[in-house]
């Protein structure tokens, strides 16, 4: 076995005389050496060491990972830390000349691992087939265009602002960040439509605010907030009808009038803070729409000052309804 010998010399397995049994000295984990795919787990956490340059102190063998109520244990996992707080790369072992059933199914026990520990890559061994895959969390099933010829080795993670780069990847690829981003584009552009709409059609609205409300003499602010509100019911109706897969636009009876009110608070309130209560008290003039040479920025400027709050606000509940989902 490749690196066998230095290994023990280095003092990171033993091996008894017999060659029975197996102690990884870091973790002082003794396993049977007899057993084939043990002797695939070891070469594989050796390689790791002497041909990828990971510091013992970055790997666990069979470390437990928690899925539902069921605990279990991955093979070999690497972290980005010797405190082994950050996963990166989730390593399932089989014996050679395993069936491809058989390996396919250890390339599924990784991405499994990988899911509920947020690793960034999983790589199946058999020691005579490999396979090595980038995980995309919003396509876990994804095999093919994820699919590398390796692992980063130690350098490659350790090189100046990979962990911060990994993080934003990893953030901005996770379902609840793309549902967010999704959601708030569609948000933007059904304000922006309607922006325009009320623009447009602005001669007519006034004609029809001096017919029906002269007495009470209305400013803009109570177009601005029909636009926002109809932009926020447009958002809604799309997200009821095209992302039933996230648990917030879920067709639960028992709590669809709730989510409802909530989602409707929370990308309304912000406008209504930040679109009403402008310092400047001559905001939703009239004069004040005459004299922009844009006018539309008099609706789309209170609500992209109301946006950074609303974004975290739909992010949070967005979060929460996926905690509860896994729970």
């Amino acid at each position: 076995m490749k690196h066998l010998d230095r290994a023990i010399k280095d003092r990171y397995i033993y091996l008894d005389e017999e060659k029975d049994l197996l102690i990884y000295l870091f973790e002082e984990k003794e396993r049977k050496f007899t057993n084939p795919e043990e002797q695939v787990e070891l070469q594989t956490y050796l390689d790791l060491i002497y041909e990828y340059g990971y510091p013992v102190s970055h790997l666990r063998v069979y470390p437990k990972v928690q899925i539902g109520s069921s605990t279990r244990e991955a093979d070999i996992v690497i972290y980005s830390d010797d405190r082994a707080l950050d996963p990166i790369v989730v390593i399932e072992c089989k014996k050679e000349k395993v069936s491809p059933s058989v390996f396919e199914m250890a390339i599924d026990q990784g991405f499994s691992y990988a899911a509920v520990t947020d690793a960034q890559y999983v790589w199946a061994t058999s020691g005579d087939q490999d396979a090595v895959f980038v995980v995309l969390p919003d396509k876990l099933n994804e095999r093919e265009k994820n699919r590398l010829d390796r692992i980063p080795d130690f350098k490659e993670l350790k090189k100046p602002g990979a962990a911060v780069k990994r993080r934003v990847g990893r953030w901005i690829q996770a379902p609840v960040t793309t549902d967010t981003l999704l959601f708030s584009l569609i948000l933007i552009l059904a304000m922006i439509a309607g922006s325009f709409a009320v623009v447009y059609f602005d001669a007519d609205i006034q004609q029809f605010v001096q017919s029906y409300f002269r007495s009470w003499n209305p400013d803009y602010s109570w177009v601005f907030l029909l636009v926002a509100g109809a932009a926020t019911l447009f958002a809604l109706g799309i997200g009821l009808a095209f992302m039933r897969s996230h648990r917030l636009f879920g067709k639960s009876n028992q709590r669809r009038r709730l989510i409802y009110f909530m989602i409707f608070l929370v990308l309304l309130a912000p406008n209504l803070v930040f679109g009403v209560a402008l310092q400047d008290p001559t905001w939703w003039s009239r004069a004040s729409f005459l004299r922009r040479e844009f006018p539309i920025l008099l609706y789309l400027w209170p609500y992209l000052k109301a946006f950074p709050l609303q974004f975290l606000l739909l992010y949070s509940l967005m979060w929460l309804s996926s905690r509860g989902q896994q729970s």
